[in-house]
Parts: C-alpha cells; structure tokens; sequence
C-alpha cells in the first residue's frame, strides 16, 4: 500500500480561488486536501466568471482535485443561480459534483471522492440498511417503523437551525437576507416523517480536507439535536490504523438556566478498528446504534428500541473490498475480470441528439461578470 501524499498549495491567479492540490504516484490512494490556513479565507473581490469556469473544468476533467473556494455568502447566492439554470452546469452541479458551503467561514469545499471511498461509503449504508430491513419484518410498531427508514445516500442537507446573514449587495433585490449551511454527507438515514435524518456518516482520511470532529458538532447543533448520531471513519496507510469515531448530542441544564444547552459528546474516540498491513482490530467491538437513533424523539415515543449494531470486523471488511474494487477498476489488464468479445463501434449520425448536444457543450462559454 502506498505511502500517504504529500500536499502543496497551489494559488490560482484569476479572482479569489484558493486550491490545495497533490501529485499522485502511479499506485497510490488519491487523498483528498487539507484547507487552507484561517488568516487565507478572507477575499477581498469576486470573480464569479472565474468561479464557474471552475466548476467547468471539473465537468470536462480538467480538473479532478478537491478544492476550498473562499467565497462571501452573497458571492455563493450569485454562484448557485448561475449554476441552478445553466444548462450544462445546472444538472452536473446537482446530480455529479459534490459540494459544501459554510457560510461562517465563507468556504465552498468542491469534493473529489475516490473509489475507494465511494464503494466503502456505499458498502457500509448497504449494511445498514439491511439491518433495519430486517427489523421490518416485525409485525409490531418496531417492524413499521423501521419501515419508515430511508437511505438517503450524499444529498445534499441544509441545517437550518441556523443561518448567516449577507451582507445587502448594491442593485440587487434577489440577494437573500442569510445563507443555511450545505453540506452532503457520505451516507444518511432518514424518517419519512422527519425534517433531518438521524444518522449520518463522514468517512475520511487522514489528511483529508474533512475535520470529522467540526463536521459531527455543525450536523448535531445545527440541526437542534434531531441528527442524533454522526459516524466518522478515518481511512489511513503507513504506519496508522483506520478508526471509527461517534458522536452524539448531549443536553445539560445548567443551575439557573430556563433552556437546557445543547452539547456534543464524543462517545467513541478512534477506535481502530483495521490495522496498517490491513489486518482486523478490536473484532469483538461494534458501532452500537438504537432504532431510535434514526429519528427525532418527537417520533420514537413509546418505540421498543432495537439495536443495529455494525461489528468493526465488518467494517474492516469492507474497506477491504472497496480497495479490492479500486485496484481492479484502476490498476490496468491483468487486475480483474473484462470481456474479450471483439467489436466496432457505430459511428453517431452528426445530426444526432448526442452529436448535436456535445457541439452545444464545445461552444459553452463563460461570461464574465461585469
């Protein structure tokens, strides 16, 4: 296995564009970045021409590394509608890249997952998802309410528990008075009911751009404590074992305090769960969740609470087998199993919707904004 990338900052000239990027060996894990120093956040103008040939150049491959964007809240209202009608970028934005936006800040982190990650991420929501189709078997309110559960994979969340607000931009009407937090987590569950899921799972890497412990505090505060349980798995290579991490919310009413305050516990702390040379550890420990993790308390009154615990060892697995998945994927003839049938591909007719469609995308072009 690879050792871990090393990372450099490379600035962009045009507008505020602030990316992390690393060169990659020809058989390493492709690590994502780590954000850009605090006292580097702050722009000082915006170049929103700039910002969507980004975008593009991640449509078109040009670009295929992860990337913080320092952007104002009323800089990323104008960003998101030229996206939301563009049409090209518009439906790539929504169903293929994945992006957050943290207005405090004001950094938007463009996202590039790798196989590894995906399939590992995929994998782990499948398990889940399948001890509570299990729990639906119940005949009882059990059985129906774990019914009700939904896979709701990296779409996008908006926390709206709390906002930022923008600052009145001149000549504009449309601006918003404030700005919710994005985020798009690995893998979450959702009551059909409920307004915010109640587990959601990060997984991450050792110098991944991803501050797990930040991510776990935003979903539980900034959802009020409806996001009841958030899981963080840290991949690492070298000389370090992957972990798992859990936290929950925590409620405490203080001597003389009329409302109780909301807290974040972390209940498990890296725990390893997988060795560096890829071997099993702490086999007998699990990720211990309840039913009632998955939906806000106001729907689990009188639930006969199941465990859907997740042994580590299984965890451990398969991480395992999405690694397999990308080597096979990525690693050339000779690594997995492909079809030898000999074929000739059809030309497309030039005035095919396909041919015409790609014509359309080479004469996109991005305009400034004045």
């Amino acid at each position: 296995m690879a050792n871990p990338i090393s990372m450099s900052s490379v600035p962009i000239k045009r507008g505020e564009l602030d990316t992390v990027t690393r060169t990659a060996p020809e058989k390493s894990i492709i690590l994502p970045l780590t954000p850009p120093a605090s006292s580097e956040r702050r722009p000082s103008g915006f170049d929103l021409g700039a910002v969507v040939k980004t975008f593009d150049d991640y449509r078109t491959g040009r670009n295929q590394q992860c990337a913080f964007i320092k952007l104002r809240p009323q800089d990323y209202y104008q960003l998101t509608e030229v996206l939301e009608h563009h049409p090209v970028l518009g439906p790539y934005t929504q169903d293929k890249l994945r992006f957050d936006y943290d207005p405090k800040p004001g950094l938007l982190y463009i996202r590039m997952t790798t196989p590894i990650h995906d399939f590992f991420a995929t994998s782990i929501a499948n398990d889940i998802h399948g001890r509570l189709q299990a729990l639906g078997k119940s005949p009882d309110e059990t059985g129906q309410f774990a019914n009700r559960i939904r896979s709701g994979g990296s779409s996008r969340l908006f926390l709206r528990e709390d906002e930022v607000e923008v600052e009145p931009v001149p000549s504009s009407t449309t601006v918003p008075s404030s700005i919710t937090l994005k985020r798009g987590p690995d893998a979450q569950f959702q009551h059909q009911e409920a307004v915010y899921p109640g587990v959601v799972l990060e997984v991450s890497y050792s110098q991944d751009g991803k501050n797990l412990k930040k991510l776990a505090r935003d979903y539980i505060q900034y959802s009020n404590g409806d996001i009841k349980v958030v899981i963080g798995i840290d991949i690492n290579y070298g000389s370090i074992s992957s972990t798992v991490s859990i936290w929950r919310p925590k409620f405490v009413r203080e001597e003389g305090e009329e409302l109780d305050i909301l807290d974040v516990e972390q209940e498990v702390i890296s725990e390893p769960f997988r060795s560096p040379t890829g071997e099993p550890l702490n086999e007998t420990q699990s990720i211990r969740l309840t039913l009632s993790d998955f939906a806000t308390d106001k729907l689990c009154t009188g639930l006969n609470s199941r465990a859907v615990n997740i042994p580590y060892r299984r965890l451990a697995e398969l991480l395992g087998e999405a690694e397999n998945m990308q080597k096979k994927r990525e690693h050339g003839p000779g690594e997995g199993i492909k079809s030898d049938r000999k074929t000739k591909r059809r030309r497309i007719p030039s005035s095919s919707p396909e041919s015409l469609r790609s014509e359309d995308e080479n004469q996109f072009c991005l305009e400034e904004s004045g």
